[in-house]
C-alpha cells in the first residue's frame, strides 16, 4: 500500500506550537507530508520553508479547497489554536480525512465531541487527540521497576506553559487526564476539585482533585508554573517516584530522569509524541484496509472529565 499522505494545519512555530514536530514525526514514520495550510500566503510559505529546511517537501496553501483538490490528503494534522478545531474537524470529515488533533479536541459541550467522534467512526475515519504523555510510562517503569502502576494512589504533575487564565487550563488539562486514564482505565469521576489561582496573571497555579476510577481513587495535584525557561520543565510523580523530562538543547533528544534520589538515573526510550504519531498512522492504515474505524471511547471520557474541570474553574473564577 502506498504511503499515507498528510496535510498540516498549524505548521508554524507560533507560540511554540507542536505542528512542525508532528509533521516531522509523521514523515519519520513513513508518511508523506504533502501540504501545509496557513491563514495567509506568507504564513503558509513560512511553514513550508521551515519543513523544507529539514528535508520535507510540502506544498504551501492558504485555501482549504485548493489544498484538498491538489493533494487529497489521507490525514489532516490539526495543530491550530483551540478555538479553530471544530470547523476544521467538520472540513476534514467532509473531505474524508483521518485526523490527529491537538488537545483539547474541543472545549464545547462534551456531547458535541461525542457526536463528531461518532460521525468519524461511521465513515471509517480515525479521530485521535494528541496526548503523548502516556507513552512516557515506559520510561517511568524503567526508572522505577519496583512501582506497581496498578496500585498507585498519588499523582503529581508539573508543566510550565507560557499561558494564563482559562487558556492554560484548556490546553494543559488533557495531559494529566490522559496519564490518569492509562493508570486507571475505564470510566471515572472527579471529586473534591479545588483550583488555586488568585489572579489570572499568576505564573504559578494548581488544581487538586480525586480521580475515582473502577478499582481505586488517585489523589491528584497538577501544577502549572511559568518558569520562563526553554525547553520548558515537565515532570510527574507517582507515589513520590519522579519522572522528569530532559530535552537536549541542540538535537531536541528527549529522555527521562529521576532526580529525587541521591544517584541520578536517566533513560532514553524515544520521544513520546513521535511514538503516538507512529501508532496513529498505523491505526489509519488498518482503518483503510478494513474500511472501518473504532470509536475512541477513552478520548470521549477524557472530554467529559475536561469539561467537568473547566466548569469548576469557571465557578472558581466567578466566586
Amino acid at each position: 500500500m502506498a504511503a499515507l499522505t498528510v496535510a498540516v494545519i498549524g505548521a508554524r512555530r507560533v507560540r511554540n506550537g507542536t505542528g512542525p514536530y508532528l509533521a516531522l514525526h509523521a514523515a519519520a514514520a513513513g508518511a508523506e507530508v504533502v501540504a501545509v495550510l496557513g491563514t495567509t500566503e506568507d504564513s503558509a510559505f513560512e511553514a513550508a520553508a521551515w519543513l523544507q529546511e529539514r528535508g520535507l517537501n510540502p506544498r504551501a496553501f492558504h485555501d482549504w479547497e485548493s489544498l484538498v483538490a491538489a493533494t487529497a490528503p489521507d490525514v489532516l494534522i490539526v495543530a491550530s489554536p483551540t478555538g479553530t478545531h471544530r470547523p476544521w474537524l467538520a472540513q476534514a470529515r467532509t473531505a474524508g480525512c483521518h485526523v490527529l488533533c491537538e488537545k483539547p479536541l474541543l472545549t464545547a459541550p462534551a456531547e458535541v465531541s461525542e457526536k463528531i467522534a461518532m460521525q468519524y467512526a461511521a465513515q471509517g475515519l480515525v479521530l485521535e487527540e494528541v496526548c503523548q504523555w502516556p507513552y512516557s510510562l515506559l520510561a517511568f517503569t524503567q526508572l522505577h521497576p519496583q512501582v506497581d502502576l496498578q496500585r498507585v494512589t498519588r499523582f503529581r504533575m508539573l508543566l510550565a506553559p507560557p499561558l494564563r487564565g482559562l487558556l492554560r487550563w484548556q490546553e494543559m488539562l488533557s495531559h494529566p487526564l490522559s496519564l490518569l486514564q492509562q493508570l486507571s482505565p475505564g470510566p471515572a469521576e472527579l471529586q473534591s476539585i479545588h483550583f488555586h489561582e488568585h489572579a489570572l496573571e499568576d505564573p504559578d497555579v494548581r488544581v487538586d482533585f480525586q480521580y475515582q476510577g473502577f478499582t481505586r481513587n488517585i489523589q491528584v495535584e497538577f501544577v502549572l508554573e511559568d518558569l520562563g525557561r526553554f525547553p520548558r520543565p515537565a515532570e510527574y510523580a507517582l507515589d513520590d517516584h519522579l519522572c522528569r523530562r530532559v530535552v537536549e538543547g541542540t538535537t531536541y533528544q528527549i529522555g527521562f530522569t529521576d532526580k529525587s534520589h541521591g544517584e541520578q538515573s536517566e533513560v532514553t526510550c524515544g520521544d513520546p509524541m513521535a511514538q503516538q504519531v507512529t501508532d496513529f498512522l498505523a491505526r489509519v492504515m488498518r482503518a483503510k484496509e478494513r474500511q472501518e474505524a473504532a470509536l475512541d471511547e477513552s478520548m470521549l471520557r477524557r472530554q467529559f472529565l475536561l469539561e467537568t474541570l473547566l466548569e469548576q474553574y469557571q465557578a472558581h473564577r466567578e466566586a
